[in-house]
């Protein structure tokens, strides 16, 4: 089983990764774990030294997104980061992929793209 922890600050979020792996979850392929900012996000990081991939909003209260790969990328240099944002803006991808995230996926959630890239990610 593959533990991902998804941070974001809009819960119904929450569901929505719920609901598009249902299958995955069901069969203890995925445990999605969910925190709604950076802070939360370490505190549980801490707690679950089996989170393999991290998948993070960009624009977040108290710390952003990026703030949060960096912290995590100092703490956890092996964990995969995978940022998520309703912004596509090429500076906030590069920024971000320069940063050491594994890819940048634009919201709305593509549901066939994220499951593709985390089989591709968690293989």
């Amino acid at each position: 089983m593959h533990t991902i922890l998804m941070v974001d600050d809009e819960p119904d979020l929450d569901i929505l990764i719920q609901q598009g792996f249902r299958k995955e979850i069901r069969e203890g392929i995925y445990n999605f774990i969910f925190a709604r900012h950076g802070a939360a996000a370490l505190e549980l990081m801490e707690q679950n030294p089996d989170i393999k991939l991290v998948l993070t909003d960009l624009n977040m209260p108290e710390m952003n997104g990026l703030e949060l790969l960096g912290r995590l990328k100092r703490q956890y240099a092996d964990l995969k980061v995978l940022i998520l944002s309703a912004y596509g803006d090429e500076e906030s991808r590069s920024v971000a992929l320069s940063s050491g995230a594994v890819d940048f996926l634009t919201k709305p959630i593509v549901f066939s793209e994220l499951q593709a890239k985390l089989k591709a990610l968690l293989s």
